[in-house]
């Protein structure tokens, strides 16, 4: 999966995302934005708020991620020769990603971090101690969030967050992602976060995007106050969003072994 973004993984800091469209007859924007404001929403992103990633360093050491990170290293090893090796487990997510109503954890994992552009990522999918699905894929991604079932087939779908830094402007964006038959689905992404604050000058702006089971995406948008106060205020009402799926998938199966 490529990401559809020109942004790169910021990996200085951190080592070291089908279509999505309002159904058929849904009516209005305006009656999506009503809706997305009168039902219990989902959460996809908020990126006026960052905390700390817990620490899942442990998750490398276990036999369904080492199992994950054989499959990976013998794919990429066959597609690049010249493949550098850095494995990290960047974030863990419960929820049932491959088998309605499963107990499952996914595991975003990074095999190697070059070429910065499209670093080879994979999410292993674990139920019971066991590893039951092992995507790869070319794109960077930092961490992953579980999503409720936002389509009504039973599994949940998963936030990828991605970040991008450079002469002192930083920006994040999510993308959404399912696991498909083989491989991922990619509905699409957004940015999410955007300021210059490091290069000693004020303004950004911050989205935060909602869904209603269907689904219907919503997008509210905010100012940062100042970079001194790290506060944001609204920028506008809610607006109806629109996700746009790549033109092609670009992931992979990997073999359970």
């Amino acid at each position: 999966m490529r990401t559809p973004f020109a942004f790169v993984l910021l990996f200085a800091a951190v080592v070291g995302c089908a279509d999505a469209q309002t159904p058929d007859g849904a009516g209005s924007a305006t009656d999506a934005v009503a809706a997305a404001a009168t039902a219990d929403t989902i959460v996809i992103a908020d990126g006026r708020t960052f905390g700390e990633p817990p620490d899942v360093a442990d998750w490398a050491t276990r036999a369904p991620v080492q199992a994950a990170f054989a499959a990976a290293r013998a794919h990429w090893q066959a597609q690049d020769p010249e493949y550098e090796e850095e494995t990290q487990v960047m974030a863990v997510a419960e929820g049932a990603f491959s088998e309605p109503g499963a107990s499952q954890q996914a595991v975003l994992y990074l095999m190697s971090s070059w070429p910065r552009c499209c670093p080879k990522m994979g999410i292993a999918v674990v139920q019971d101690g066991a590893l039951v699905r092992n995507v790869g894929f070319e794109s960077p991604a930092y961490s992953l969030a579980a999503i409720p079932d936002l389509d009504g087939d039973g599994v949940d779908e998963l936030a990828l967050t991605e970040s991008f830094g450079m002469g002192g402007e930083n920006s994040t964006s999510v993308t959404l992602v399912s696991l498909a038959d083989s491989g991922l689905r990619t509905w699409g992404g957004a940015m999410i976060q955007y300021d210059s604050c490091a290069a000693m000058q004020e303004g950004g702006e911050a989205s935060r995007i909602t869904a209603v089971p269907g689904p219907t995406f919503t997008i509210e948008r905010f100012a940062l106050a100042s970079c001194e106060s790290g506060e944001y205020q609204p920028g506008g009402p809610p607006e109806p969003l629109e996700f746009t799926a790549p033109d092609e998938e670009t992931s992979v199966e990997l073999p359970l072994r």
